[in-house]
């Protein structure tokens, strides 16, 4: 048994003092070249700002993109198939004999007259279908910390240390089970922590709570520890006066639940993935059809042949066509199958668990009661109109549909006075008197200037 009275000459600091986690690696500093499963992959192509405006020359600009594109997910299987085709069509038209040609094009003929029998539009419909709805559920379960750090900093109050750390430790422990979540389904997430230790090292975990973390025992994944060690302190301030009431206290724990359950959710999709034999057979039927079209697609020219083409074109650009948009529907349901994968286009959960931490962190400690002294705005005794210029002001206002029920009243009303005056109703005077007053009631809310008080 160790004895606690000796002294120790390696204690530096008490214990009181707080815990600093150790530097993290640069790899900076590393001096051989970086190992590819360290390095980040290279994000997709974002067209949201090429698509501000539907013009042709921008969706032109967007389909002949390369990176993240149709054509570098399909350019692959394309060549091969081109290459496969085409080695048919040498070996038919220059090695068979006349009888083989008879035999290859009665072949082809056969399949191709049951080409039909692939349903691959409502397989790959189908599929893609549930692919997304999946990926959507999985996309709105990722879990930002916003809303929980924003209740956490209105309702537990307090600019002493304790108080603080409460606060910066309720948004530490929630990453810190995303962080748990995401290791086990997530490739980035466990290269970037392959054990707790790393996870320790980075400094979302300290060492005194790993080691509380590993002395429970549990034989499925502990991934409410965390959890529970947050609505623990909840009760923790409200006992120490650091949230007023059990609503205050309530309404963080609520927001917590949510976090946790959009987390599960995440969990459980990882678990229960869709039964391999439908992937299996989508990729089947969209490749067989593909493989078959090798011999179904030829251009045949045997003079006797029943299916003889009407014009031999050498290259079958309808099937490259075809191929393109089949695989590359595949390929669009494949990529979404895994988003937690290494694709350009899955989710980044790394820089969600930075953001997270990073905002949360923020928000309860550097931004608590940070409010900005109460002024009168700039828009007291005046109609609400911010400031705008000519290229940002709306060139439209809606007054809603039923609102022309006044302008035909209107009309009508002007209409009835001039036949009762003796005079014919003049319908363009009418429409431009109509236009003038629309003018000025537009005018008349809209005409002043914003001026901002100086300091």
């Amino acid at each position: 048994m160790t004895n606690n009275n000796v002294p120790n000459d390696d204690v530096g600091e008490p214990d009181d003092m707080p815990v600093k986690p150790p530097k993290i690696f640069d790899f900076a500093d590393w001096p051989f070249e970086i190992p590819d499963i360290f390095k980040r992959k290279e994000l997709s192509y974002n067209y949201n700002y090429d698509l501000a405006t539907s013009k042709s020359l921008m969706i032109i600009r967007m389909i002949f993109k390369w990176r993240g594109s149709l054509w570098e997910a399909v350019y692959k299987e394309l060549i091969v198939w081109i290459c496969a085709y085409t080695l048919v069509s040498l070996i038919y038209r220059f090695a068979l004999t006349g009888t083989q040609k008879d035999l290859f094009e009665r072949f082809g003929e056969y399949c191709d007259a049951r080409m039909g029998y692939l349903p691959l539009n409502f397989v790959l419909g189908f599929f893609c279908n549930i692919i997304i709805r999946r990926w959507l559920k999985l996309y709105t379960s990722l879990g930002n910390i916003d809303n929980i750090a924003l209740f956490v900093s209105a309702y537990v109050r307090g600019k002493d240390d304790r108080a603080r750390q409460i606060r910066r430790n309720i948004i530490r422990y929630c990453v810190l089970s995303q962080c748990l979540v995401f290791r086990d389904i997530h490739v980035g997430v466990r290269r970037r922590f392959p054990t707790l230790e790393a996870i320790a090292q980075a400094g979302i975990m300290l060492p005194h709570e790993l080691e509380k973390f590993n002395d429970i025992k549990s034989r499925y994944q502990k991934y409410w520890v965390s959890f529970n060690w947050a609505l623990e302190l909840l009760n923790v301030a409200k006992s120490e006066k650091s949230i007023d009431g059990d609503n205050a206290r309530n309404a963080i724990a609520q927001e917590i639940c949510k976090f946790r359950s959009a987390l599960t959710t995440v969990s459980m999709y990882d678990w229960v993935p869709i039964p391999l034999m439908y992937p299996q057979l989508v990729n089947m039927a969209v490749h067989t059809y593909f493989f078959l079209c090798v011999f179904t697609r030829q251009f045949f020219i045997s003079a006797d042949a029943h299916n003889k083409t009407e014009v031999d074109l050498y290259i079958p650009f309808m099937t490259i066509i075809e191929f393109i948009f089949y695989m590359g529907w595949l390929k669009v349901a494949m990529e979404l199958l895994n988003p937690f994968g290494e694709d350009a286009d899955d989710f980044d959960c790394n820089l969600l668990i930075d953001r997270n931490l990073a905002i949360g962190l923020t928000s309860v400690d550097d931004a608590y009661d940070q409010l900005p002294e109460v002024k009168p705005d700039v828009f007291v005794g005046r109609s609400v109109k911010p400031l705008d210029s000519d290229d940002t002001r709306s060139l439209k206002y809606h007054f809603g549909s039923a609102a022309q029920m006044e302008e035909i009243s209107y009309l009508k009303k002007e209409e009835n006075k001039m036949i009762a005056a003796g005079k014919k109703p003049n319908k363009l005077k009418l429409w431009m008197k109509s236009m003038k007053r629309k003018r000025f009631e537009t005018s008349a809310t809209t005409s002043y200037s914003v001026s901002f008080p100086t300091p």
